[in-house]
Order: structure tokens, then C-alpha cells, then sequence
């Protein structure tokens, strides 16, 4: 069966139908999921618990209206168990070729909804597996060392010597490329602007104090001249 065919042709015929709400479609395509799993075997067995969830429908009453109008519709065929034991039939009707397809399940009716459960949590458990490998991608992507040719070659684009590329280079591995002593460094090229950064303030604060200790030696040198002048003396 064409999946796609069929999807296609099923929501314009829901498009047509102006009885359904947005809980029947839910409810559709979590029988069609289960159908899937089933690969489009008819009849599909089905527990009301599961489908509510995976509806995400709260009250029977609008579980079972929705599966009466559905099968009204001509979208399914509900035939219910009444045995809270024994799971539901439902078949459902392949659009892309305008016809049913009801062959007799070979499976045990009584625990083949159990199946359909665990295939629920099973796609869970796979998904937070792949959650999972997908972080253990990035870890094996994390930092690594660069050789201090790369941090000359960066330092000297930007304007700056070998001899600062080779401090900032024995400052970080001396200390394990951590930032500030506690966090392992990600992008060392970032780290090396800061670097520089720093340098720049360093070079403006050393300046400003060059200054003022000169000012201040000049002022000192005036007050001892004026300290040792005799006054009593005239100009």
C-alpha cells in the first residue's frame, strides 16, 4: 500500500466531512500509527487506554463517539470486545486504492494491544538512545590542544608577536587550557582575544601610571625647590 497515497486521500475526505473535529483526526492518525506497526496488516487490536494517550483524548465518552463517527464516515470498522481482557478489532480502510483489506489476524487478539504498548515505550527508549549518542557525538568533539604554530600564526594576524602567541601558550598548558581555573576551554581563539584584549589594557594602564609617577616626580621636585629657597635673601 501507498502510505503517502493514502494519507493524502484520507484528509481530503476528512476535508469533506463536516462531522469531524479535530479529536477525530487525533484519533485517526493514532489508529493509523498502530496500522503501521502492524505493516497495514488488517484488523489492528487495539486498548483504549493507548489510544486516549496517544490522542490525547481525556473522557470515553468522546473516545468511543469519535470511533462511532469515524466508522460512519467510512474511515474504519470498529467491532468492540466488551472484555476489558480482550483488546478491540479495528479495521481500517485503504484510500489509495478505494478498498478494505480485513484478512483474519494470526495473532492472538488477547495480547497483541500489549504489543502496541511497548512499542510506545520502546520508541521512547529509542529516541533517548539517539538523545544519548547524539551527546556522546558532541563529547567526542570536544577541545583539543592547539599546536602553538596555529596560536603564532593567529597572534601574528592579529597584529601581535611570537613572544606573546608563546605566554599565552605555556599560560594555558600550565594550567590544563581551563578558563579562569574552572571551566575546560572550548574555542581557544576566543581565549586568545581576551588575551589580547588584556594586553591592550594592560599597555593603557601602564601608561596612565607611567604619567602619573612622572607628574608626581615633578611635582615633588618643585616642592623641595620651593622648600629650599631662603627668602631673606633678596631676588
Amino acid at each position: 500500500m501507498n502510505f503517502i497515497q493514502h494519507l493524502l486521500d484520507a484528509f481530503a475526505k476528512m476535508d469533506r466531512e463536516k462531522l469531524l473535529k479535530a479529536y477525530h483526526v487525533s484519533l485517526y492518525i493514532s489508529l493509523f500509527r498502530i496500522w503501521n506497526r502492524n505493516r497495514f496488516d488488517n484488523p489492528i487490536w487495539v486498548n483504549r487506554d493507548e489510544l486516549k494517550t496517544m490522542s490525547k483524548i481525556g473522557s470515553n465518552n468522546t473516545y468511543y463517539k469519535a470511533l462511532r463517527t469515524l466508522e460512519d464516515c467510512g474511515f474504519i470498522k470498529y467491532t468492540p470486545s466488551f472484555d476489558p481482557q480482550v483488546a478491540s478489532k479495528v479495521y481500517l480502510y485503504t484510500f489509495d486504492i478505494g478498498t478494505c483489506t480485513p484478512p483474519i489476524s494470526k495473532v492472538n487478539p488477547l495480547y497483541k494491544h500489549i504489543k502496541y504498548i511497548y512499542s510506545i515505550y520502546s520508541n521512547e527508549e529509542n529516541q533517548k538512545e539517539m538523545k544519548e549518542t547524539n551527546m556522546n557525538d558532541k563529547s567526542k568533539k570536544a577541545f583539543q590542544k592547539p599546536p602553538i604554530e596555529h596560536i603564532q600564526i593567529y597572534f601574528e594576524q592579529k597584529g601581535y608577536s611570537e613572544i606573546e602567541a608563546q605566554r599565552f601558550f605555556n599560560y594555558y598548558e600550565s594550567n590544563g587550557w581551563m578558563v579562569g581555573g574552572r571551566s575546560k576551554m572550548k574555542d581557544w581563539k576566543a581565549a586568545a582575544r581576551n588575551w589580547m584584549l588584556n594586553i591592550q589594557r594592560y599597555q593603557v594602564n601602564s601608561f596612565e601610571k607611567q604619567g602619573t609617577n612622572a607628574q608626581d616626580k615633578m611635582a615633588s621636585k618643585e616642592q623641595r625647590n620651593f622648600s629650599s629657597r631662603n627668602y631673606n635673601e633678596p631676588l
